[in-house]
């Protein structure tokens, strides 16, 4: 999978009220509907493997329940349905955010080159050569180091696994993402020995519950097909983090013993008051 390295645009989340059973006909309804606004389906179904990291204090969680937006994942996308094959490209990333505006930052490596990042060796030619179609050599170099530098000196570990499936909508300038089967994991560094995330071998330590909406654009006002999408289906607006609900799941089970789990769980709580599980 290609794409740009730095990417800034305004995000909104969404929650869809619709149960699992629901989604292909909201899916077909849509596909007749966006093609006029320019935006095509993407038939394929993703899975998504996020892998998020923190430091022993949970630095990063702090900061994202107090609304100072930093996250630092590692993110595969694998197609659902086919039989798993081994994970052969990694997207690294750093998300920050400005009001509704959220700044990502990423670039694309092999295993090895994960290896040496994480190791904290230098992007070297090859990392420059792999990422050639995202950015000029500088811009990967910087982006390398700025990420490296953030895990290195915060002292960064693998933390959360959440996996996920995706389908959504794309034109040039907007994207309708549609997120399901939300499953969280407890991860550790023996995560770089799975060959994939699809099908994880321990058991989730929870689940969403929920359909997620993603509504990315570039600039101006919410995009017109919108509002009239929440007139004709149950859409409600909530900025949901998924890592933040993950860690609750972390806190009340392999976690609990955690020196800040009764500081995060009432705050992730609160958090999570105003969105509602599909039962």
């Amino acid at each position: 999978m290609k794409g740009p390295l730095y990417i800034d645009r305004i995000e909104k989340k969404y929650q869809l009220g619709i149960r699992d059973e629901g989604l292909a006909l909201f899916w077909r309804e849509l596909s007749e509907y966006l093609p006029q606004f320019g935006l095509q389906p993407i038939n394929e179904i993703t899975t998504i493997g996020s892998v998020y990291f923190d430091n022993g204090e949970c630095d990063l969680l702090n900061d994202s329940l107090l609304g100072r937006l930093k996250l630092v994942r590692l993110r595969t996308y694998e197609s659902y349905g086919t039989l798993p094959a081994p994970i052969d490209e990694y997207w690294v990333e750093m998300k920050t955010s400005e009001a509704e505006r959220r700044t990502k930052k990423r670039f694309r490596v092999t295993k090895g080159m994960l290896i040496d990042f994480l190791e904290g060796r230098e992007a070297g030619r090859s990392v420059v050569d792999y990422n050639r179609n995202g950015g000029e050599p500088d811009v990967v170099d910087r982006l390398y180091r700025e990420i490296q530098d953030n895990v290195l000196t915060l002292g960064l570990k693998p933390i959360l696994l959440i996996v996920y499936k995706r389908i959504a909508f794309q034109s040039r300038v907007q994207r309708l993402s549609i997120d399901w089967d939300v499953q969280y994991y407890h991860a550790n560094n023996g995560l770089y020995d799975l060959s994939t995330f699809k099908y994880p071998a321990e058991r989730a330590v929870g689940s969403a519950r929920k359909i997620i909406l993603e509504l990315k654009y570039f600039q101006g006002n919410t995009p017109e097909w919108f509002p009239d999408l929440q007139r004709r289906y149950p859409i409600w607006e909530k900025d949901y983090l998924k890592p933040i609900e993950g860690m609750g799941c972390l806190f009340e089970g392999p976690l609990r013993t955690h020196k800040k789990a009764s500081d995060f769980l009432p705050m992730i709580q609160t958090y999570m008051a105003d969105t509602d599980p599909l039962r």
